[in-house]
């Protein structure tokens, strides 16, 4: 046996352990074969979502970004954070009708870590109003980091008293907000250089499941490649809990294709058909260097020449999973 494949067979081995009552059923393995575990078949078959995040969809205006996705046989759009649903959210939910796009999530910054119980409670009623207008665009729903960095400077919380905090009253608070508007927080694991914990989805989903209705997680490739050991265990022990996938390439994290002997990701496409998901793929990366003048970006022709070839790269892994 290859030593990856090795680690790949504990990691599975191991999964029900990792993530308690919710994947017991993963317990139960083959012995040959391709090793899949056994387990109950989704309800409904997992599909191939692909996703843009909105700055990084060609076209100008609204209409034209979403024609190209149509066009181009993307699912689903991410939005960004902040005040944008607030105030492009109801333009948006006009334009989205009649199209067969569904609105994923909105990604932007935030820090529960302050050790002031004033500065974290600023940082809940900063995320509230935005929670409420991501419910009523029907959005998936808020990708949340509880925290950034090492938390060494002063003024912050432990990681263990952040957790406790996250999970008990800040991300429970968000999360009961969430799921009042239909909608939910959804957990992000970060690489251990960008957070002082959660940094699997494994922990993740502990964490979703301790906070309750409202919260979710998901999966990022670029962060699991250095943090798990098998993206398709990692997928398995979110379950049903995961509602978001972000993905880039494997060697740099920039727009996949561009290292194709690296960029492999059928492992973690078993693991999303094993649970049947049917949530957005997004890209969430950025750009190989101009070639011409390294300064310079690219220009907007090469890049949807790049996203229609990770269209039919993911497309062509996700076959084979």
């Amino acid at each position: 046996m290859k030593r990856r494949d090795f680690f790949k067979a504990s990691a599975l081995a191991g999964v029900s352990t990792v993530c308690g009552s919710q994947l017991a059923m993963a317990q139960e393995q083959t012995t040959g074969g391709n090793g899949m575990p056994k387990l109950t078949p989704p309800e409904k078959p997992a599909e191939l979502n692909l996703c843009l995040q909105w700055w990084g969809i060609p076209g100008g205006e609204v209409k034209q970004k979403l024609d190209f996705l149509e066009a181009n046989g993307f699912g689903a759009v991410e939005i960004p954070s902040g005040d944008w649903p607030i105030k492009n959210g109801e333009a948006l939910v006009d334009a989205l009708k009649g199209r067969k796009l569904f609105l994923a999530t909105a990604c932007g910054p935030s820090d529960f870590s302050y050790a002031e119980p004033e500065k974290r409670e600023a940082e809940v009623q900063k995320f509230l109003p935005i929670i409420e207008a991501l419910g009523k665009m029907k959005s998936v729903g808020l990708i949340i980091c509880p925290a950034r960095g090492q938390l060494s400077e002063p003024g912050r919380l432990s990681g263990k008293e952040l957790r406790k905090d996250f999970v008990e009253n800040t991300g429970k608070r968000l999360a009961q907000h969430a799921a009042k508007y239909g909608t939910s927080i959804v957990l992000e694991p970060l690489r251990r250089n960008e957070t002082p914990f959660l940094r699997q989805v494994a922990d993740a989903a502990r964490m979703a499941a301790d906070i309750g209705p409202g919260a979710t997680v998901m999966g990022d490739f670029w962060h699991m490649g250095l943090e798990e050991t098998s993206f398709m265990g990692a997928f398995i022990c979110a379950g049903k809990l995961l509602t978001h996938v972000h993905i880039a390439g494997l060697k740099e994290r920039i727009i996949p294709g561009i290292h194709p002997e690296a960029d492999q990701y059928v492992d973690g496409f078993k693991g999303l058909k094993l649970i049947g998901y049917r949530g957005a793929v997004s890209f969430e990366g950025g750009w190989p260097k101009n070639p011409v003048d390294r300064k310079k970006d690219l220009p907007e022709e090469a890049k949807t020449k790049l996203i229609l070839n990770m269209v039919k790269l993911l497309r062509e892994q996700w076959a084979m999973a």
